[in-house]
């Protein structure tokens, strides 16, 4: 293990099973206690260990879905044989490193497990349930509390549900697909998101390709990233980051490809409405035939009211699809036993037992070019991300090549059926009919398994331009290239896109022209990480002029608002270069007066144009005096908002937005993921300014060749690369990145010995 610059191990072995040793010895110097409460999680023991951590209904799911026989017959014994030494690898050398620490030497901090009771070695199973549960981390994974909801009631008969049906209708037509996403606890892509170029060579000042990537994860916890070189001589040399507990390298750099990843828009579950039997609660009819559920119970440890160990014990109610559920804090309409409609509703999970991604993810990191890459995702195991790359050769590519079930268009208008799937289908959610075999998911010749679409009928592009994405629909890869023809499940087709969406677009469409602020045209590896630390806001760049013009001849006491408050704001706005940099001064002003503004209804003159979604819709409607009304209102509050939080209108953007750690605060670029193609999530903080921060801006890469061998590669991670306070790891990578600065990734030999920290050699 040779450390470079930045805390980076470069981990040299002779087999899969030593590369997986290494790997996770050295990760384990970093953040071992992250890891073991993840697979505390994902074997069902927080609401036993973690306190207040701790989660029941995820608990209970996890001993339903993770149980040590699932995985053993469905990951362990499934495997090919270096995959399996992989694993046995990794575990051993997690283990090593706890028993040559011991529990009461690990890391303090708030992801610390110093002399935890639950700091235990671990073997493959384990593994497995941590991986399986990074799988489900879009379906059954935050699905656990609807899963768990579905109870029948205690008479064992069925009874009547008691609501008002056309209010409930009402309710449930006027949501939204977004609040209907959070009523379900799925993961919003403002929380796992990213942005991606695969830029091919006729859009790079070079003759290669070129691949930035950008996963925008949380700051905290086990999807945090962390990057390493793995090498195994002649057959596997790999260079990026991958999630905490996953043995390899998940997106980065070989020789001559690199590729990265952002969180894809289809569904991975589906819903399935069952019509019961007659007189039998338990019991279901398909195909006119009755089919009786299958109870599993299942037990967790929990800690009680009293502080006292106890059991709980929760039955499911399995069905041919999967377990019965309750979807009631998304309306009443779905809730009881049965709901209103007389049926019951269950979900099937198209990533269960999924775990083809490990050895997929090898492949890719062995291909020798784009054509490579395909080849190794033709094995549809990406669970719910989509894959962007590039090559030496100059190739581009774009595919949501993920884990999709298979619901065509055709099985949609003809399965959606009954009073209120249809109602859920309006909010993004499919429902197909239990009843009926006719409605199943379908099968593609080339898919892995049954239920989920194949490589040949998921969304793709090859191109030497570029392909782009920043987690809307495939259907805007390339303005010029748009992907049709595909089903709804996966995504939608001639929508509004989100604003950081556009900028995405605006930013690679004025390279390709030159008219933006960088020399020459098209892309290089230096002007697409200028691109980035720019830190546009485009929202800003539409209407802020606009903004600044309706504060002239105000009163804004009728707005509730103190004169002074608003022209010092006002003239803040007018001088604010319109980025989110560290010494920006106004983007806050902007942000919580866009924040209160964005939803107004009316707010854009130029309406959504589907053969212009890079462009529309546009420019502020100052014709409308009820927009104007509204715009001043939202403006008004946003200052009061920062007035009540004592955050000074004039200050940079890094005084206001900032990480701390170990009592230093360091300035932190970038701002909102729904406007900013630098994302920054953070939450005010009374007194201090946005130091919050969740989740945002992580492993960032930009890579592309030129005629020497060795790949010119950068690479920031934002939050370091270590969780240890103590570590030296745990705040360096911070301040480059508060600073705009990139580590050179010395993949080849020489450069790694010109970073050289220290080295390390372990063996078993």
């Amino acid at each position: 293990i040779v450390w470079t610059e930045f805390g980076i191990p470069h981990v040299t072995a002779e087999d899969w099973s030593s590369l997986g040793y290494g790997y996770a010895y050295a990760f384990a110097q970093h953040n071992y206690c992250v890891v073991m409460k993840e697979i505390v999680r994902s074997n069902g023991e927080s609401a036993r260990y973690l306190a207040e951590q701790g989660d029941q209904n995820l608990d209970l799911v996890m001993k339903l879905t993770n149980s040590e026989a699932f995985i053993q017959s469905n990951f362990i014994e499934a495997m090919p044989d270096f995959i399996r030494e992989l694993g046995e690898g990794y575990v051993a050398g997690l283990n090593r490193y706890l028993r040559d620490t011991g529990a009461e030497n690990l890391a303090e901090g708030e992801e610390g497990c110093r002399g935890a009771e639950w700091v235990r070695e671990v073997d493959l199973v384990a593994l497995g349930q941590l991986l399986h549960k990074r799988i489900l981390s879009a379906s059954s994974v935050p699905l656990a509390d609807f899963i768990t909801a579905a109870q029948p009631p205690e008479t064992g008969a069925a009874t009547p549900s008691m609501l008002d049906y056309e209010g409930a209708v009402a309710e449930l037509v006027a949501l939204t697909g977004a609040e209907a996403r959070k009523e379900l606890n799925l993961p919003a892509h403002e929380m796992m998101g990213s942005n991606a170029y695969g830029i091919g060579r006729d859009s790079h000042q070079g003759n290669s390709g070129l691949l930035f990537g950008n996963p925008h994860f949380p700051w905290q916890g086990p999807d945090r990233f962390y990057m390493s070189h793995l090498t195994i001589p002649g057959e596997y040399d790999v260079m990026g980051a991958a999630l905490h507990g996953l043995p390899l390298v998940v997106l980065g750099f070989n020789m001559d490809i690199a590729w990265s990843h952002t969180v894809a828009t289809g569904s991975r579950f589906t819903f399935h409405e069952l019509t019961l039997a007659e007189d039998d609660i338990f019991s279901y009819v398909y195909d006119g035939q009755t089919e009786a559920m299958e109870p599993v119970t299942v037990s967790i440890e929990i800690i009680d009211d009293n502080g006292e160990f106890a059991s709980l014990e929760l039955s499911f109610y399995l069905t041919r699809f999967g377990p019965v559920v309750s979807l009631g804090s998304l309306s009443p309409l779905v809730d009881g036993w049965p709901n209103a409609a007389g049926t019951l509703i269950a979900m099937q999970d198209a990533n269960l037992g999924n775990l083809r991604s490990i050895e997929q993810w090898v492949q890719i990191g062995q291909a020798g070019d784009v054509a490579e890459i395909q080849d190794a995702l033709k094995a549809v195991g990406i669970p719910w991300v989509n894959t962007i790359a590039a090559d030496r050769d100059g190739n581009g590519f774009y595919g949501d090549i993920s884990t999709v079930p298979h619901v065509t268009d055709t099985k949609l208008n003809e399965c959606v059926r009954g009073p209120v799937a249809p109602l859920l289908l309006g909010v993004g959610f499919i429902m197909l009919d239990g009843s009926d075999s006719a409605c199943d998911l379908g099968v593609d010749d080339d898919a892995p398994v049954a239920g989920v679409f194949g490589y040949e009928s998921l969304p793709k592009l090859n191109t030497p331009e570029y392909g782009a994405n920043a987690n809307d629909s495939y259907w805007l890869s390339n303005p010029r290239q748009l992907l049709t023809g595909f089903s709804f499940i996966i995504g939608e087709e001639e929508i509004p896109q989100s604003l950081r969406t556009r900028l995405t677009f605006v930013q690679a469409e004025e390279r390709l022209a030159g008219s933006d602020s960088f020399d020459g045209t098209g892309f290089s590896n230096q002007i697409v990480r200028d691109i980035l630390t720019s830190a546009r806001y485009l929202p800003a760049e539409l209407i802020k002029d606009d903004l600044v013009g309706l504060c002239a001849d105000v009163d804004w006491s009728e707005f509730g608002a103190v004169q002074s408050d608003m022209e010092e704001a006002c003239d803040i706005l007018d001088a604010w270069d319109t980025r989110h940099t560290t010494d920006s001064v106004g983007g806050h002003i902007f942000y919580e007066f866009w924040l209160n503004a964005r939803g107004v209804s009316g707010l854009w003159e130029t309406p959504f144009d589907a053969t212009n979604p890079v462009g529309t819709p546009n420019t502020l409607n100052l014709v409308d005096e009820s927009v104007v009304t509204a715009v001043r209102q939202a403006l008004a509050d946003g200052v009061q908002r920062l007035r009540d939080n004592n955050i000074p209108l004039a200050a940079p953007w890094g005084e206001v937005q900032f990480d701390e750690k170990n009592g230093e605060r360091i300035p932190i670029p970038g701002g909102s993921g729904s406007m900013l193609f630098s994302v920054i999530t953070s939450s005010l903080v009374e007194g201090e300014g946005y130091s919050a921060i969740r989740h945002g801006n992580s492993y960032i890469q930009a890579v592309s060749w030129d005629e020497s061998d060795c790949p010119d590669a950068n690479a920031v991670l934002t939050y370091s690369q270590s969780t240890d306070p103590a570590s030296e790891n745990f705040a360096d990578a911070t301040r480059l990145y508060s600073e705009s600065g990139w580590i050179d990734m010395p993949f080849c030999e020489a450069d790694r010995n010109s970073q050289e920290v220290r080295r390390e050699t372990i063996e078993e």
